[in-house]
């Protein structure tokens, strides 16, 4: 079982526990707003967000990195922020038009991703997506914390949010594109064409 390995294990974890557990939590806990049980929630959320970097770190500190892990790593990240903020919008704790456009980046990326694994075509993760990803992850973390959304914008906390979740959505359109711009030229070095560019046969 050379493959199921202590980082395996945390990928497992994050990809079996996200969205069975915490979107249960959130609908039947969150509705309440008790600040103990919100931070519990929160705490929760961190911790699976954190073995995500744990497994990558064990992996390359100890040479197990596996073809299992680099498959499920990507997905269990998927799971954590899809199930956290459909948890959130099924507990009234976010609008719905945030979690579309977050979610929808999220779908966008995979497909040209998925198209360049058809054309082994490899552009890097920037350093922008990096940072997009640290602050979602921030964001959803003082989204479930926060007792406080009724009260509107005159309570810091909310001002906080709202100012994390426009940075986050700021930065997930900004690094889209970014990304697909480093797809397009990465096509454009290996002169292959795309799907979608038709059947015209001209050269520049």
């Amino acid at each position: 079982m050379k493959q199921l390995n202590v980082p395996n294990m945390l990928t497992l974890f994050r990809l079996i526990v996200s969205p069975l557990v915490m979107p249960v939590l959130f609908v039947y806990a969150l509705p309440a707003n008790i600040l103990g049980v919100n931070l519990f929630l929160a705490f929760l959320f961190v911790l699976l967000s954190m073995t995500d970097f744990f497994d990558g770190y064990l992996a390359r500190k100890y040479n197990q990195e596996t073809v299992v892990g680099r498959i499920l790593d990507p997905i269990a990240d998927k799971f954590l922020t899809y199930s956290a903020l459909i948890g959130l919008l099924a507990a009234g704790k976010i609008y719905f038009y945030w979690v579309i456009i977050l979610i929808g980046r999220e779908f966008f990326i995979m497909g040209l991703r998925y198209v360049a694994l058809e054309f082994a075509v490899t552009v890097s993760v920037s350093l922008l997506g990096k940072i997009k990803t640290a602050l979602q992850m921030v964001c959803i973390a003082i989204i479930i914390a926060n007792p406080y959304q009724q009260l509107g914008m005159q309570e810091p906390f909310n001002i906080v949010e709202m100012s994390l979740l426009l940075l986050t959505t700021a930065f997930s359109v900004i690094s889209a594109v970014v990304y697909y711009d480093d797809f397009m030229r990465a096509f454009r070095a290996n002169k292959q064409r795309l799907p979608w560019e038709g059947s015209n046969d001209q050269h520049e």
